[in-house]
């Protein structure tokens, strides 16, 4: 579960270091590629944003990890972990919550019509009263 959750931040960090490194490299490089990554600093620019990226990724899973810690987040029912976000559901059926740690797909809605149509029921009541609906 942790390792879906930080990975992301680990990765922006890993895009901006990489991304830094190839233009430094760029830097030896002859002709006007060179001389204009020379005099730049965007290596450095890139490298902080990496950096800035994957702090705000990994702080605002700490923050979800810390609430589903404290009960405020919906956990699993089979092996207790963080759900993910919500998302639709394959087919159009809703919006569901996989787990972070089984992989388990749990609804988070399940009305598939925006509107309640009741049931009509035809049922007849002894004591004298019909039965209109059911919800």
């Amino acid at each position: 579960m942790y390792l879906r959750m930080f990975a992301p931040g680990l990765a922006a960090l890993g895009v901006g270091a990489a991304a830094a490194a190839g233009l430094r490299v760029a830097q030896e490089f002859p002709g006007e590629l060179g001389n204009l990554v020379l005099y730049s600093s965007l290596p450095r620019w890139l490298f902080a944003a990496g950096l800035f990226a994957g702090l705000a990724i990994v702080g605002v899973q700490a923050l979800r990890v810390r609430l589903w810690e404290r009960g405020a987040l919906a956990s699993c029912y089979v092996c207790g972990c963080l759900l993910a976000p919500a998302r639709a559901a394959r087919g159009g059926l809703g919006r569901v919550k996989p787990c972070l740690g089984c992989g388990k797909v749990h609804g988070v809605n399940h009305h598939l019509a925006p509107v309640v149509v009741p049931l009509q029921v035809a049922v007849n009541d002894a004591a004298g009263g019909q039965v209109r609906s059911v919800r």
